[in-house]
């Protein structure tokens, strides 16, 4: 039987909204990454923290559905992360563990074999099959939230009881990373919560998740109920957090919507794959040149923005993929951090010089000094991206060099970017679990913005994409390399979520990107 809530009294501080969450970037230089703690707040004794009530609750919305291809309820998302076992688990650096799956075989990764764990019981009774796998990658190959990494997928097919197949357009060797696929049963995704596998299962009228008795890890589970309030207005929902009526939540800190919840909790970090970046037109006069973008580089304090921009809520990075990553490289990042001497090094080596001693730089075009004005852009929605750009503008000011940085709402934002209208824009960009760069770096790549073509670097990104166990490191390092010598990007941080709990409630909690409920046979829960 799961675990019984185990009842203790806690002394918390309410939760308060952080009005100004996100403050000015300061000036100080940043040796090293300021580390995030996992909890966050102080209790002082002063306030007794109310309970609302005993038991262990998430929000939820019924007038969306449960179905995990078809809700885009973000609290039924959550909910449904407890509801549907994935096909493999993502784990916090981004590596594939078979879930439902018991073993799978590629030879040139391109045509791939899955065997499902037929051991696996659904809900009402009835067993896993291939079928149901199959069925559910094909269900995510057309649903909003997972059709865009699925976008290689040629087709899905089961062949038998327990093997099905997927072949894809291109080789890519990390392609399980993507599998953390809910799967439900064969035919069921228009039902409000479909059939599934998961440790919980809802009750009829979706009040509760209760403990699935037939999952593998139902003894570990760390209560036998979660319940389901329904608070739609993000007001009363903060609110009902206040008062434990819910007792955990996710916010994105830099996002536009950050709730700024309160210190007076705790609050967990996990890595995602959404990338912060320095994107460049490669039409313009300036950045046509890549001595010119390569000086970049180092213009980027990153540490800064992490810190002072981000409040901590990101790692820093130099290469396209986070840090903790296994194939991340760090010997880059003493090549390529941050610097003035450098930059100044490098721009005047891309002859970007103050020729005419007005204390501005110019720029050589064919023996002529041109004056410069970068065109930099950033989305005015998102205030931490804003302090971010500004702070790159005002290192580049300091080099001699002018900018004119252009905060835009997201429409003209969108636009700017489809047009061309840019040097330089400051943007986000969420990686898929493989961190491909295809739709980022190759010729027509949907999110190409700077209309780069370079048959040499989509080489590199393919023979990454391809390269077994054995040869990937050394295809990532010659894929970084070229990245960096060539600098159609620039990588600056990637973001870390947050899960907010009420404190002392949960322990063992090591949320995942895509599953908060990652290892929760290894949580605790604490209520009154």
């Amino acid at each position: 039987m799961a675990k019984r809530f185990r009842q203790t009294s806690r002394i918390i501080l309410a939760l308060a909204l952080l009005a100004g969450f996100f403050s000015a970037c300061g000036t100080a230089d940043r040796d090293a990454e300021t580390p995030v703690p996992e909890e966050t707040g102080a209790q002082t004794g002063e306030q007794d923290y109310y309970k609302a009530d005993s038991v262990f609750s998430l929000n939820c919305d019924k007038a969306y559905s449960f179905s995990p291809f078809t809700t885009k309820n973000v609290s039924n998302i959550l909910c449904t992360q407890l509801m549907y076992d994935t096909l493999f688990a993502v784990d916090d650096s981004f590596a594939a563990l078979p879930n439902l799956i018991k073993s799978y075989e590629t030879a040139d990764g391109k045509s791939w074999k899955f065997y499902v764990d037929t051991s696996v019981k659904f809900w009402d009774g009835t067993t896993l099959t291939a079928s149901d796998a199959s069925y559910s990658v094909q269900r995510a190959t057309q649903s909003a939230r997972f059709s865009a990494r699925l976008k290689g997928v040629i087709g899905s097919e089961a062949l038998d009881e327990e093997l099905f197949i997927i072949n894809l357009y291109y080789p890519d060797m990390l392609f399980p990373a993507l599998l953390d696929i809910p799967v439900i049963k064969n035919g069921s995704v228009d039902e409000p919560a479909p059939t599934g596998t998961g440790p919980y299962m809802p009750d009829e009228g979706l009040t509760k998740l209760e403990a699935f008795t037939g999952h593998k890890n139902y003894a570990s589970l760390p209560a036998d109920t979660v319940y389901l309030r329904e608070i739609r207005e993000t007001e009363d929902m903060i609110t009902a957090f206040e008062n434990s009526e819910i007792d955990l939540v996710t916010n994105d800190p830099s996002s536009a919507f950050n709730l700024g919840y309160g210190s007076a909790n705790e609050v967990r970090h996990y890595p995602t794959t959404n990338m912060q970046y320095l994107g460049f037109n490669g039409d313009s006069q300036f950045f046509s040149s890549i001595p010119a973008r390569k000086a970049m580089t180092y213009v980027v304090d990153r540490e800064r923005i992490v810190t002072d921009c981000l409040s901590g809520a990101a790692s820093a990075a130099t290469l396209p993929m986070n840090p903790t990553c296994l194939y991340y490289n760090d010997a880059f990042s003493d090549i390529v951090s941050y610097s003035v001497r450098k930059s100044e090094d490098a721009f005047d080596e891309a002859e970007v010089q103050d020729y005419d001693d007005d204390g501005k730089r110019e720029q050589m075009i064919t023996g002529i000094p041109m004056e410069i004005s970068i065109d930099f852009i950033v989305c005015s929605d998102t205030p931490a991206k804003v302090r971010a750009a500004e702070s790159i503008a005002e290192n580049l000011t300091g080099l001699g060099i002018t900018v004119e940085l252009r905060r835009l709402s997201w429409d003209d934002y969108v636009a700017a970017l489809a047009a061309g209208a840019f040097d330089m824009y400051y943007a986000e960009v969420r990686l898929t679990n493989d961190f491909s760069l295809r739709n980022l770096l190759f010729s027509g790549g949907s999110l190409n913005y700077g209309k780069f073509s370079d048959s040499v670097l989509e080489q590199h990104i393919s023979d990454f994409m391809a390269a077994g166990d054995e040869d990937r490191q050394k295809a990532a390092d010659l894929m970084f390399k070229y990245i960096a010598d060539t600098a159609p990007l620039v990588p600056i941080c990637f973001e870390k979520h947050q899960v907010i709990t009420h404190r002392g409630v949960i322990s063992g909690m090591r949320p995942a990107d895509g599953n908060i409920f990652y290892g929760i046979e290894n949580w605790e829960i604490h209520t009154d």
